[in-house]
């Protein structure tokens, strides 16, 4: 039934479009409409401008994470029913004791000391392709390289590392009626019972790792709860491996399919830091965040009412003309870049310095060995809904064999 109060409203279905061409073209015709209800999906609104979308992000006081339906995760419009992802689904003053440990274990300095280990395992992850001419690179590359540096970081032993990144790509790569989604529900189970026996044996006997450091964590003053540490670490897990693997998979498809921008980087290295900002401006990897309404507000000159349901584009926010001149253009040395890939406020990514430096040490090795990789394109394949997470389940791809580096 439609309601009058709600306006002004569009046809938008967030779940709709099955490609990252679609999805972007259904984000660019709110443009007029940067504030707006949608009836899909029990109704929401939509906010899709820049200036709306970096001023909700602050406004947590009005625009909550907070989960509300214990059933029912609070970051999409799905509906996809997820463990509480903390500190994302935490507002203060729950929030604060919580975020300062993931801060001092993701801070600039402690990221740039894991530096070293993105570098090594993007040269392990090159070298078990090189002399082969061909490759996958989602498979091969793009996710286990960041699980390999954020499962080490936290001490999970070598064997989990596959496993736990199969069932985060699987869960994004396949429809949720399929066998392969239901085996990587499965995976995920596990990956939380794995999570579990570790959070446990950190608590029984410390370790100098990652997985220490939450497990035997103090929230004001008191052990942290053991439900906490392992949702903390189960959160750590996923953004580790999502982000920078959904980033990557965009900007080998992106230089492949623009050599030009390909030939400056390599001609160009200084280049590669305004370069990741602009992948982040047009390939954020978290494309959509949703917020609950906490108290009767007018917004964007919307009237938005205590419990109403909001979505979040950072990837419209990005394409803004408003915003970034020649918004839909990549511009490799784009200045400034004020991006909203991470979101923004208290709930921007805790893990966005290790995401840079990660993405960094795969592309520029990538980059440098196999500098004339082609991807296949009839092979390659798209994740199959766009709403939250962008990503590519299968980027094959071909180029001249080269030499090992290490053993």
């Amino acid at each position: 039934m439609r309601d009058a109060g709600r306006a002004p409203e569009v046809d938008f279905d967030v779940l709709a479009h099955r490609t990252l061409a679609a999805n972007d073209a259904a984000w660019a015709g709110l443009r007029d409409c940067p504030v707006a209800w949608t009836p899909h999906h029990g109704g929401h609104w939509v906010i899709s401008g820049y200036e709306a979308v970096a001023e909700a992000f602050r406004d947590w006081e009005t625009f909550s994470s907070a989960r509300t339906d214990p059933a029912v995760s609070s970051i999409t419009i799905s509906g996809a029913r997820l463990p509480l992802l903390v500190p994302e689904e935490l507002d203060p003053p729950e929030w604060h004791p919580v975020r300062r440990v993931l801060a001092a274990l993701l801070s600039p300095q402690a990221a740039e000391r894991l530096r070293p280990r993105a570098r090594h395992w993007a040269r392990v992850g090159i070298d078990r392709i090189i002399g082969s001419g061909r490759g996958e690179l989602v498979g091969d590359l793009i996710f286990p390289v960041p699980a390999a540096v954020t499962l080490e970081w936290l001490g999970f032993p070598e064997a989990d590392w596959p496993v736990f990144s199969h069932a985060f790509h699987d869960a994004a790569a396949y429809p949720h009626d399929t066998p392969e989604y239901r085996a990587a529900a499965a995976a995920g189970a596990a990956v939380l019972g794995r999570v579990t026996e570790e959070v446990a044996a950190r608590v029984a006997e410390p370790r100098d790792d990652g997985l220490t450091a939450i497990a035997c964590a103090e929230v004001d003053g008191t052990p942290i709860a053991r439900e906490m540490a392992e949702a903390l670490v189960f959160m750590t897990i996923g953004g580790g491996v999502d982000t920078t693997s959904a980033l990557a998979s965009a900007a080998v498809l992106h230089l492949h399919r623009h050599p030009d921008d390909r030939a400056r980087l390599l001609a160009e290295p200084d280049l590669w830091d305004p370069a990741t900002e602009e992948f982040l401006r047009v390939y954020p990897p978290a494309r959509t965040h949703a917020r609950t309404v906490t108290r009767d507000v007018e917004f964007g000159g919307c009237p938005m009412r205590a419990g109403d349901r909001v979505l979040l584009s950072e990837v419209a926010a990005g394409r803004d003309p408003e915003a970034f001149p020649d918004a839909d253009r990549f511009v490799i040395d784009r200045f400034p870049n004020r991006h909203l890939a991470f979101g923004a406020g208290i709930h921007r990514c805790p893990g966005s310095h290790l995401a840079r430096i990660v993405f960094r040490e795969l592309m520029g090795e990538l980059l440098e060995r196999i500098p004339d990789y082609r991807i296949v394109e009839p092979e390659v394949v798209e994740y199959p809904n766009w709403s939250m997470i962008g990503g590519w389940a299968a980027l094959p791809v071909a180029f001249t064999p080269g030499p090992r580096l290490g053993p």
